[in-house]
């Protein structure tokens, strides 16, 4: 319950930031934070866990800070380049714009492929070398269908479009290889990755190609000792059903739209004009909050599924429903805590831009709002999806693209109230979705079993 009042309060105090002096919002914002900090150490597991997950963050937010330092040291570069007549910058604001929603999409298949792989790490390099050229292939349509509504709102050259198509094909491959470093045990080979992209970014800014290329041959040199084999023929490339493949680019699709969509939508609406720097620093609150659920929260839930599936088959009743009670607190913890996260460092950047560029504030504020609902439909849609309700899962993140649509579509409206309507919008989306969740993880045992029963 306090985390629950200290979350309402935090929401409730970013929205009222305008109406709030610079120094109040900042005391306020301190003192929130040491009470959220209060209510997470009250389930801690120990120091020592803590120096582990914090170095696994770290590592995990690797993009995010490493981009965020060369980005705008690279970016004075681009001044009077273009390419096909389109300014570089436009060009990769468009990449960058729709990598991250590109990317939900042609990994999904990718996680079905290497499935459950038990014999470590060469194992799943061993399967990816096996699955992966076929996928990369099988996905060659998602990213032409990206480029349609670019080309056309951006009115881009035919040379550009190939400018545009040759980057996010590229990153398409750098985005599948890091599946391989996506893992507890691989984040440093994940991080090593995007130093290299960010370090190619910095050494030659015009090139626009390079930073992804060589974060591709990072990833290489890490599969080097499975590539060989399928390059000799020792495996044979393995094909995915085309049915099943196509199914996960939709779901990677539709699910991927709730946190990435609108960014993408305002740029091509606004035809590339938008307030970059405002957007993404109201947008750093959900991303942190999103990879501390999966570098600490989710890896909680997936050994509470564990012990519930084994319970399952071995364990009495009695047993099986306290570690069905056991795994629904699990993950209403989990999401209470991601919520919790996102809000109180989103009410700390707000106090920052309330007392650095006040004149940002009446954006900030509704993108930071609508981006932690936004969080929170991604983070339970997930929920719904991993227990077999896929069917709710893409309902509410199929109305969240609509909402989107019509959000920054609607003649004449302002982008900081377009934000407002959405935000609005999707608190209606978020209580649906949190209400499925509580309803099917209440009764794990039956939702699960009936899972595994219908896979057999």
């Amino acid at each position: 319950m306090t985390g629950v009042v200290v979350l309402a309060g935090t929401l409730a105090l970013t929205a009222a930031a305008p109406w709030v002096a610079p120094t109040t919002l900042s005391v306020v914002a301190v003192l929130v934070a040491v009470a959220a900090l209060v209510v997470v150490a009250r389930h801690h597991r120990g120091p020592r866990d803590l120096g582990g997950w914090t170095v696994q963050l770290l590592l995990s937010l690797a993009p995010v800070v490493l981009l965020t330092l060369a980005y705008p040291v690279a970016s004075r570069h681009f001044t009077g380049h273009e390419v096909g007549g389109t300014p570089l910058t436009t060009l990769l604001l468009a990449s960058s714009l729709t990598v991250p929603w590109l990317s939900q999409a042609v990994c999904m298949p990718l996680y079905r492929g290497l499935g459950d792989r038990s014999g470590g790490h060469r194992a799943v390099e061993d399967r990816f070398a096996e699955i992966w050229p076929a996928l990369f292939v099988q996905g060659l349509p998602v990213v032409a269908a990206f480029a349609v509504p670019v080309a056309l709102a951006l009115h881009l050259s035919p040379a550009a479009v190939g400018a545009y198509l040759l980057l996010t094909l590229t990153h398409s491959a750098f985005a599948q290889l890091l599946v391989v470093s996506n893992g507890a045990g691989r984040r440093r080979e994940w991080a090593l990755a995007w130093a290299v992209y960010a370090l190619a970014l910095l050494v030659a800014p015009t090139a626009w190609l390079l930073p992804p290329l060589a974060g591709v041959l990072v990833q290489l040199v890490v599969l080097r000792r499975s590539l060989p084999t399928l390059v000799r023929g020792v495996r044979a490339p393995v094909r995915l059903p085309n049915r099943d493949v196509l199914a996960d680019l939709g779901r990677g699709l539709v699910l991927g739209a709730v946190l990435w969509s609108d960014k993408l939508v305002l740029f091509l609406v606004a035809d590339a004009q938008i307030a970059v720097q405002t957007i993404f620093t109201a947008l750093l609150p959900a991303v942190l909050a999103y990879n501390v659920y999966f570098v600490r929260l989710a890896p909680t839930v997936d050994e509470s599924v564990a012990v519930m599936r084994t319970a399952m088959t071995s364990e009495a009743y009695s047993v099986l429903a306290r570690r069905s009670a056991e795994l629904s607190a699990t993950v209403g913890r989990s999401v209470l805590r991601t919520g919790l996260t996102a809000s109180v460092v989103g009410l700390v950047v707000t106090a920052a831009v309330a007392r650095l560029s006040p004149v940002s504030l009446h954006l900030s504020v509704p993108v930071t709002l609508a981006s932690w609902l936004l969080l929170m439909i991604t983070l339970l849609s997930y929920k719904l999806d991993y227990i077999g309700r896929r069917a709710v899962a893409l309902g509410v993140s199929g109305l969240h693209l609509l909402v989107c649509l019509v959000a920054f579509t609607v003649p004449g409206i302002a982008v900081a109230d377009a934000f407002w309507f959405m935000a609005a919008a999707d608190v209606a989306l978020a209580v649906a979705a949190l209400v499925a969740v509580r309803r099917h993880w209440a009764s794990a045992e039956y939702t699960l079993f009936w899972r595994l029963a219908t896979s057999w």
